[in-house]
């Protein structure tokens, strides 16, 4: 507990942080649907919304050797506040797809200077438990997020502030830390290539979480929209969010935790498989499970497919030469923004053409072919032998933030 404790403020800014995500995740597509937009249409606002992301994620590099951390995660959150409370002033959709473009380069920003300070802090030996801890509470805030809005109309000027006031808040943790920011990052982005020969395992898992996660949980409040749980409407896709979340929240610790002691692809391996069966009976058995247990299903596949980013993120970190950590979480939230842009225009497509079967069909199959690949990859290269950075202790305190000052936090992507 103790890497943990020095990290305290970094997951405490970006837990508040999730709460905004996980509120406005589930009143995106809403409002969107409310606005008599296409499911096609809302499909392609959340790939535009990762393409924001994945070109924040390319330069951040640069930004962040050019403005430090701190300064970076604040400035982001303001930008994304603002965007937030100006979707409540302007019900038009072309407007909603710029502002979400925006907002996806601020959270490439804000999750850019946060994981690669934990990255450079936290040594090879505690950093699948750190980053479960970190992913873990980032979960507790997305699954509650929604909770804030439950009730309310999607269109609602309320659920918007409510995105704005926990965006203002995150900043607080960030601009009173006592950690000592890491030393600036080389200016470049990491090329592809170079990316994909220190981790491909690492490569393919965040890409598939782009690509299966974004797809299917930017339609779940979708699909749950005519449940007659909890009265339906907000209130129903926000439990459908939370039992995804929950199952989550359950298992991300633990495998966390776990890959500190076995080969982290072996990790995701088991959890790709375990959300793919869930999927799977999903798609296939639908009405017949009834609301519950879809419910029950779901949060066993969130237990699976919510849970390995940050295992492939803490493998990749594993093989980093040191100094290349910001270049390498950089590169990875790339690869993901990546996949989030294909993931609800498939997800979009395959709901249009088959519904439920066709959103968790496509989830399903996509997982098991992680699950098969993750397996293939333990048996051609072995597990990561420690590297410099890998063997590096935490950051101390600056001295000059020994004053009154305290905390600092993560985010998550899903």
């Amino acid at each position: 507990m103790a890497e943990t404790r020095k990290v305290l403020t970094l997951i405490l800014a970006v837990m508040i942080l999730q709460m905004a995500g996980g509120l406005t995740g589930v009143l995106t597509p809403l409002g969107l649907e409310a606005m008599q937009v296409d499911a096609t249409l809302i499909g392609i606002v959340a790939a535009l919304h990762a393409a924001g992301f994945m070109a924040g994620a390319w330069v951040s590099p640069r930004v962040l050797a050019a403005f430090g951390n701190i300064r970076l995660f604040a400035a982001a959150a303001a930008v994304t506040a603002a965007g937030f409370l100006s979707l409540a002033l302007l019900h038009e959709p072309p407007f909603w797809a710029l502002i979400r473009i925006v907002q996806g380069a601020s959270f490439a920003f804000m999750f850019t200077s946060i994981e690669s300070w934990l990255g450079e802090a936290v040594p090879a030996k505690s950093r699948g438990n750190v980053m479960g801890i970190y992913h873990t509470t980032g979960k507790i805030s997305l699954m509650l997020g929604p909770f804030f809005v439950a009730g309310l109309s999607p269109l609602d000027s309320r659920a918007y502030i409510w995105a704005g006031l926990f965006l203002a808040l995150a900043v607080v943790p960030v601009c009173v830390t006592r950690m000592k920011e890491p030393p600036a990052p080389d200016r470049k982005a990491m090329p592809l290539s170079q990316l994909f020969a220190i981790a491909p395992a690492a490569v393919i898992g965040v890409a598939g979480a782009g690509i299966v996660n974004t797809g299917l949980l930017a339609f779940l409040p979708v699909y749950f929209d005519k449940f007659a749980i909890g009265g339906g409407g907000t209130t129903a896709a926000a439990i459908g969010a939370a039992a995804a979340w929950t199952g989550g929240l359950i298992l991300q610790w633990p495998a966390g935790r776990v890959s500190d002691f076995i080969d982290r692809r072996i990790v995701v391996a088991g959890l790709c498989g375990v959300a793919a069966a869930a999927a799977i009976l999903i798609a296939l058995l639908g009405p017949r499970l009834g609301e519950t247990g879809i419910i029950a299903l779901l949060a066993v596949w969130g237990a699976g497919a919510l849970c390995f980013y940050g295992i492939c993120v803490a493998h990749a970190i594993d093989r980093t030469p040191g100094g290349q950590v910001a270049q390498v979480t950089s590169g990875l939230l790339f690869v993901w923004a990546a996949g989030s842009i294909f993931g609800p225009l498939m997800s979009g497509l395959a709901m249009k053409l088959a519904g439920g079967f066709g959103l968790f069909g496509l989830a399903g199959g996509c997982l098991g072919l992680m699950t098969v690949y993750m397996l293939v990859r333990t048996r051609l290269r072995p597990s990561a032998e420690l590297t410099p950075q890998g063997e590096r202790g935490s950051m101390l305190p600056s001295p000059l933030a020994s004053v009154e000052i305290v905390p600092h936090e993560p985010a998550v992507r899903e």
